[in-house]
Order: C-alpha cells, then sequence, then structure tokens
C-alpha cells in the first residue's frame, strides 16, 4: 500500500510532535492526540512492553522526573507506509534518581533506532532501541558491577 502524499505527511507530523511536544517537551496533552488509546510500546532492556497511551505517559513523567531537560532530536526520518523509522539522539542530564541510581549531574546522549507502526494518523505501537548500557557509563555507573 502506498500512501497519499498527504497521508505521508500527516504520519511524519505525528512523529515530530511525538518527540518535540511529548517526549521532549512534556506536553501530555499531546498524547490524546499522536497515541492511540491502545498503543503499544516494545524496547529492547530493562523495560517491560507498556500497553495504554496512560501508561506511556507515566513512563514518559517518570523518565522526565529524573532528566528534566531530556530532549530526543531525530537524525534521520523514513516513511514507508504506516511505518515512520526514526534515527535519533536522546540528551539530558541526571538531576533525579533513576532505576534506583541517585541523581549524578552527569549528562548523557546517546543513538538510537525507533519504528512507529501508525493507523489513521496515530502511532499504534512502537519499537525501540537505545543504548541504555552507554546511557548508564555516561551518567557514571558501571552497569557490570551494578
Amino acid at each position: 500500500m502506498v500512501l497519499k502524499p498527504e497521508k505521508r505527511e500527516r504520519n511524519e507530523r505525528t512523529v515530530r510532535r511525538f518527540f518535540d511536544e511529548l517526549v521532549g517537551g512534556g506536553d501530555y496533552g499531546v498524547a490524546d492526540e499522536v497515541l492511540t488509546e491502545n498503543y503499544v510500546r516494545h524496547e529492547l532492556g530493562p523495560n517491560p512492553d507498556m500497553t495504554g497511551r496512560e501508561a506511556f505517559v507515566e513512563f514518559v513523567d517518570g523518565f522526565k522526573d529524573a532528566f528534566g531537560d531530556a530532549r530526543v532530536d531525530i537524525d534521520e526520518l523514513l516513511v514507508v507506509d504506516d511505518y515512520v523509522v526514526v534515527r535519533a539522539t536522546e540528551r539530558g542530564t541526571h538531576d533525579g534518581e533513576f532505576m534506583g541510581i541517585e541523581p549524578t549531574g552527569n549528562e548523557f546522549e546517546i543513538g538510537g533506532i525507533v519504528i512507529h507502526r501508525l493507523e489513521d494518523g496515530k502511532i499504534a505501537e512502537t519499537y525501540a532501541c537505545w543504548d541504555l548500557l552507554d546511557m548508564l557509563r555516561q551518567l557514571g555507573v558501571d552497569p557490570v558491577a551494578g
């Protein structure tokens, strides 16, 4: 299925708003506009899959508590039918408790690949892979030692 240009642009706008306004800006009201009610997020690493728009908002809120200035910059974006693939860089300063780790004040910058599947212009499902090991190292934590 090949999307019409206006639907491709709509899907791209939705994903940009997801990163800029919801994840980076902490504007949780945007969640209703960019995520389906039964949104599902899959992530490699310690975070379990989550289901539901509200669960994701709670996840972002907790992350923003630990990294108040966290943001995601889109490095590359590709729209293929109802999928939007993003190569991104996430940055932030560790100013709150994260995964049992007290604030270090250290900054982090990690790369990631995120694949979004959209339905009717809203994100229905996300597959995310971020370099959490590198993030922990940048925070001054030895992930092997604990």
